[in-house]
């Protein structure tokens, strides 16, 4: 038959391997970390994050993503077929050896939708890594005093979160110039939020320097760039102003508005980016989607 999908082959057969062992794992390790998680917010000696309930959220929401991996994945194999197997179910729709409309139409319909929900099987356990990583970068922050050895282990942990982002980035963004164009903006908006919920959850200096080093070099490769747009120009003051907040005895909502221009243009150039992948040019130039 003719018709082929536009991904790498072995896609779905390594959704397959992700659904049927390794969300089930990180399921069974989310679900016991939201136990200990759990037994932690007790008020008292044995309370030993400083926000347990947010880890608790975290951890239950990682294994509720991974169960919903694990129930896509089985819709994926539901649709998953080969040339021979529609050939079996239909004999008679192939003459001399080429296949009817029907059955290059069957065959195209039952991929399509295998590919809708390996997609969605995909999506649900990137996501539900980055929220076990998340739930393990705050359930280790104790109460009081943070000591030098815990900072490394939240440096560690934090590490764990960007990586995965970068990992989901690169594989959705195959096509190089692509990624160049939604990497900036993505690092802005990503940056934008953290600087501008910091203040509020956690006033601590070495939390707030690395948000103004995550703004300012944003506003770095942004003047790298070059660009006198108003979009540009826009973007760079709203950066500059908010890392300067940081560290001003301003309140919280004044940080957040002087980085929203910021973040909503940041959202509005990912997005191009991302509908620019979708066209075909860019899907053949990329070889599709992983």
């Amino acid at each position: 038959m003719s018709w082929r999908p536009p991904v790498p082959m072995g896609y779905l057969e390594s959704v397959q391997a992700v659904g049927g062992v390794a969300a089930p794992l990180l399921a069974g390790g989310s679900f016991t970390l939201a136990v200990l998680a759990l037994q932690s917010s007790v008020p008292g000696p044995a309370a030993v994050s400083r926000w347990p309930d947010a880890s608790l959220a975290l951890f239950v929401a990682a294994g509720l993503l991974q169960i919903a991996t694990v129930q896509a994945t089985a819709w994926t194999r539901r649709y998953m077929c080969t040339p021979g197997d529609l050939l079996q179910w239909f004999p008679g729709e192939q003459t001399d050896g080429v296949p009817s409309r029907f059955l290059l139409g069957m065959q195209q319909s039952h991929l399509l939708q295998a590919h809708r929900w390996a997609n969605a099987a995909r999506g649900f356990y990137h996501a539900g890594i980055i929220a076990l990583l998340a739930g393990l970068l705050v359930a280790c922050v104790p109460r009081g005093h943070l000591t030098g050895a815990r900072w490394t282990v939240l440096g560690v942990c934090a590490t764990g979160v960007v990586g995965e982002l970068a990992w989901l980035f690169r594989a959705l963004f195959l096509d190089r110039g692509i990624r160049r164009e939604a990497g900036l903006p993505l690092a802005v908006l990503l940056s934008a939020t953290a600087a501008a919920a910091a203040p509020g959850i956690w006033h601590a200096w070495p939390v707030l320097g690395a948000c103004a080093v995550c703004l300012l070099s944003c506003l770095l490769f942004l003047l790298l760039r070059r660009s006198r747009t108003p979009t540009a120009l826009t973007s760079a003051g709203s950066l500059c102003l908010g890392g300067a907040a940081l560290f001003l005895p301003v309140p919280q909502p004044i940080v957040a508005i002087v980085l929203a221009p910021a973040f909503f243009l940041g959202v509005q150039a990912f997005m191009a980016a991302v509908r620019r992948r979708r066209t075909p040019a860019a899907a053949q130039t990329s070889g599709g989607t992983t």
